[in-house]
């Protein structure tokens, strides 16, 4: 039986959509098993089955020309393929052969040739055949001669393919390049792809959106999974029981009871591929081809049609505007899906079990985009998103833009529905301590594309599986959306993470966005404070902003992330070699010294060329980013390698990278310490001096002696130990060491001074350049406070700003700058035991001159493995001033001093800071317990 959908499939849709779907008709959508909180971007999925069926829609079988099992009787690897170059490379071999491939399924298949060539006009000589041989039996079972002329473009890679039939599964094929050595040559990859399987794809993949939706059940194992991540690798790292489906047709029986029907979409018009989906999520469906319909619809099955679109629509307009009018409204606003009709799975099980309009529509064509804004208009600015991907990357993102709309690319992601069910723990790892900076080199490496969840489950995973990860310093970009989307992949990252990999946001913050081309200020100032929010849980401490691949960061999106992004340390965008600029005298800024490396090479070239120049005299900092899809793990290990001879070349995590930025540049190390930040010719009264620009200012020509600032009566500084920094630059710093001006912090509410000091004139380092004078005070509850800096009338002064933080510096044990005698990383600390250890100093470092001067508190936060013994002396905690080689502070701790066994408790040590101390923070080991030490707070 047909349903026609103009008459009666309104009707019945909405009669099914009112008794299984509670989505109708709210902002955000729930259903069983599937929930969708206010806070959240996307929805979460229940906790996966305990055994998750593993369906097999594998249609591609892809070989890279330069990967393991292909050979080679010419040419040679260059970047992402395999080249044979004339004059170079000995003609007539076979450029590529093999892989002896075992698994591609007999009948009809086609085999295909991703190659390249630099010239397709000189005449039309036969440059390579292609063909598909039997191994097995020695038979050549299809081949093809491919001429000059037969390539329609150079510098790119094209596809030829070549039908053949593969009599029987089992046998060894080989897809062989013959090159005749009349022009360079380069191929990417071979492989095959099976045919008339698409069709099966679009069922099973609906099917287990409807089936993941109540809970998943259902993992898909498809051509981006066996040709990048791999059959069970995640899997198994993410501990998700499993079994291989042995026939893909029992999950409909298997599942029967939560299938309503299917919707039959039109091959003739194959947006109505979209619709049917979008239809089908609606009334418990799944999506038929038209091929399969005879097969659905009779026994074991038998089931009824709920809507047929074949002859319905003429044009992909009308099926669009059809989705628009009559059921947009009941939809969620919060997300919509854009797939090409041509991908029949992978994100179609999501867009099934979210309940998401699924739409494909080309902004650069005028009235499609008429029709898009029209979904657009009714999304929530700052906060909507669309989902999957576009026709054109630049057009489609823009478009989105306008309307303050994020785009999260994920169009070939095979298994959300899975990952969106995993555990929301996140086990964020610290930032490791950075480095003493110096007048060096600084370089950050990083990977693109990590707003891209696609990439993340498939060729990300391939790369941070390689077996030197760790190796060197890098940067990886990863979607901030990961927290909703895949949270137990994210975990995994933290967990796997070495020291050197550190995770930051790629662009734009939670999604995919040109935040220049945001016309309103509010709904911008939304998605970057949503998008801090995202990044802060995550532990994304720096950004990766995106204005088109070549775009800057305008003035009122830096000051909007420095002002609703305080968690991060730093962005950088895709304006290449552009200076560092400073927003809101809080976030540092820089434009990539390269945006998309493609090679070994021109990371190499993009370093050198940074690094140009360089006199010796004050850091300098350069970003490198490279293309994933073109530059792997080890390519990037060479570059590093290639510099190792330069001692004045330093190689630093992306968040390091912006910690040492931040110092050079008198900015908080770590802005989460920080309390309160006051503008200095803004928020303060002023008894002299005068505004100039940023900053108050008082000179001895024109001022007298007085207070440049005081104020501001503040009592929401948290009570207990803080630090006031007072962001100044003196004209001259030479001549007679007078006292320029003195500091202060005064309770408002007793009138007490609790911490002042005096500047002289020498403590300045240079002329003209800010620098930060700290002073630590104790806060006592519900104080109202003062910041006050008197004016001594001896030099030009000028105040930037003051800013109030709760701690000082933070080390963890394991650390880079830390040292260690004896033990060993263990965890997130750093651990010495008995059984391996001999008396010695666990840690030792980091020679710490930052401390300003005054009374300090420092917590060291130890854990034993049994408390209850003994007496013993377990440890010593010190402060050890390596200037004078004195001991500054100590305390011994004994095994009964810890409250309980395994958990982790703070020792404190107070000290006074004084001028030119150069401070270590020890533990010594007593040889008497396991002692595991997690970290040191300076405070």
């Amino acid at each position: 039986m047909k349903w026609n959908k103009k008459f009666g499939a309104v009707l019945l849709a909405t009669v099914i959509m009112a008794a299984s779907s509670p989505f109708v008709g709210l902002p955000k959508a729930e259903a069983a098993g599937l929930s969708w909180p206010s806070e959240q971007i996307l929805p979460s999925f229940s906790a996966p089955a305990s055994t998750l069926d593993v369906m097999n829609l594998v249609t591609e079988y892809r070989y890279e020309a330069e990967g393991n099992g292909i050979g080679h009787g010419t040419g040679r690897p260059e970047s992402n393929g395999w080249l044979a170059q004339t004059s170079i490379d000995a003609p007539n071999k076979h450029m590529v052969y093999g892989p002896y491939a075992k698994d591609i399924p007999a009948g009809d298949n086609q085999a295909y040739y991703d190659m390249i060539i630099d010239n397709n006009t000189a005449n039309d000589d036969l440059i390579v055949t292609v063909d598909v041989r039997d191994n097995t039996t020695g038979q050549v079972l299809a081949s093809r001669d491919i001429t000059r002329k037969q390539w329609t473009k150079v510098g790119t890679y094209e596809r030829f393919t070549l039908n053949y039939n593969n009599p029987t599964t089992g046998h060894e094929l080989e897809f062989r390049v013959y090159w005749y050595g009349r022009a360079y040559t380069k191929v990417d990859a071979v492989g095959s792809i099976q045919q008339g399987k698409s069709d099966e794809t679009v069922l099973f993949t609906t099917l287990k959106g409807l089936v993941n939706k109540t809970q998943p059940r259902i993992y898909t194992y498809d051509d981006n999974v066996r040709n990048e991540d791999g059959k069970d690798k995640w899997l198994n790292d993410l501990g998700l029981g499993h079994t291989d489906v042995a026939d893909n047709w029992s999950l409909i029986t298997k599942y029967a009871s939560e299938i309503n029907g299917i919707v039959v979409y039109d091959d003739a018009l194959p947006d109505t591929l979209n619709l049917a989906t979008t239809i089908a999520a609606q009334s418990g469906a799944i999506v038929a081809p038209p091929s399969l319909v005879g097969k659905l619809t009779s026994a074991p099955y038998n089931l009824p049609i709920l809507d047929d679109l074949r002859g319905d629509f003429s044009t992909k307009l009308e099926v669009y505007q059809y989705l628009h009018d009559h059921y947009w409204s009941s939809l969620s606003h919060n997300l919509i899906i854009g797939l090409s009709p041509g991908i029949k799975g992978a994100l179609r099980d999501y867009a099934t079990a979210t309940g998401a309009a699924v739409i494909w529509l080309n902004p650069s064509v005028p009235a499609e985009k008429t029709l898009l804004q029209s979904f657009f208009s009714d999304m929530p600015a700052g906060s909507g998103v669309y989902m999957g991907w576009w026709p054109d990357e630049a057009i489609g993102v823009q478009a989105a833009s306008e309307y303050g709309i994020s785009t999260i690319a994920s169009d070939w992601s095979s298994n959300l529905t899975v990952f969106g069910g995993t555990s929301r723990t996140v086990n964020v790892k610290p930032v490791p301590n950075k480095p003493p900076l110096q007048n060096k080199i600084y370089v950050s490496l990083i990977l693109s594309d990590g707003d891209n969840l696609q990439y993340m489950e498939h060729r990300f995973k391939k790369i941070w599986d390689s077996p030197n990860r760790g190796a060197v310093p890098l940067g990886w970009t990863v979607s901030p959306a990961m927290l909703d989307a895949m949270p137990g992949v994210l975990n995994y990252l933290y967990d796997s993470a070495t020291p050197n990999d550190a995770l930051i946001a790629g662009p734009s913050g939670f999604g995919y966005t040109y935040p220049n081309a945001w016309a309103n200020q509010t709904y911008l100032n939304k998605f970057v404070a949503l998008s801090n929010d995202y990044m802060n849980r995550a532990g994304l401490k720096v950004a990766t902003i995106w204005n088109t691949i070549t775009g800057g960061i305008n003035p009122n999106v830096g000051e909007s992330f420095a002002q609703y992004a305080p968690s991060l340390l730093g962005l950088t965008g895709q304006n290449a070699g552009s200076p560092i600029t400073i927003y809101g005298n809080s976030l540092p800024t820089q434009g990539l010294s390269a945006t998309y490396c493609y090679s070994e090479a021109t990371i190499i070239s993009e370093i050198n060329h940074a690094i140009a120049g360089w006199d010796g005299t004050a850091p300098r900092f350069v970003s490198i980013q490279s293309n994933p899809w073109d530059v792997n793990y080890q390519m990037i290990v060479n570059a590093v390698n290639n510099f190792s001879s330069n001692s004045n070349i330093v190689f630093v995590r992306p968040d390091t990278y912006f910690q040492l930025m931040r110092e050079n540049n008198q900015l908080p190390i770590d802005p989460s310490a920080v309390v309160k930040q006051y503008e200095a010719e803004t928020a303060f009264s002023h008894e002299t001096g005068s505004a100039s620009g940023s900053d108050w200012s008082a000179s001895v020509s024109a001022d007298d002696a007085g207070y440049m600032l005081s104020g501001n009566a503040d009592n929401t500084i948290p009570a207990g130990s803080n630090t006031a920094t007072f962001k100044m630059k003196i004209d001259s710093n030479a001549g007679t060491n007078d006292n320029v001006v003195t500091l202060e912090v005064r309770d408002n509410a007793t009138g007490h001074t609790l911490a002042s000091v005096d500047v002289s004139r020498n403590q300045f380092k240079a002329n003209n350049a800010y620098q930060d004078f700290n002073l630590s005070f104790n806060n006592p509850s519900g104080s109202s406070l003062e910041f006050k800096a008197y004016y001594k009338d001896k030099a030009t002064i000028s105040i930037d700003k003051v800013t109030v933080s709760k701690r000082i510096g933070k080390y963890e044990a394991e650390g880079a700058v830390v040292g260690h005698e004896v033990g060993r990383a263990s965890g997130d600390g750093w651990q010495a035991t008995p059984s391996l250890d001999g008396t010695g100093y666990m840690l030792n470092g980091p020679n710490d001159t930052n401390v300003p001067m005054g009374k300090h508190t420092i917590a060291y936060r130890m854990k034993i493995d049994n408390n209850t013994t003994d007496k013993d002396v377990v440890a010593v905690i010190d402060v050890w001033d390596a200037a004078t080689k004195t001991v500054v502070k100590q305390a011994k701790i004994t095994r009964q001093q810890f409250a309980s066994a395994n958990q982790y408790q703070d020792f404190t040590l107070s000290f006074n800071k004084t001028l030119n101390q150069n401070l270590e923070y020890r533990v010594w080991y007593a040889d008497k317990a396991t002692i595991t030490v997690d970290g040191i707070t300076v405070n």
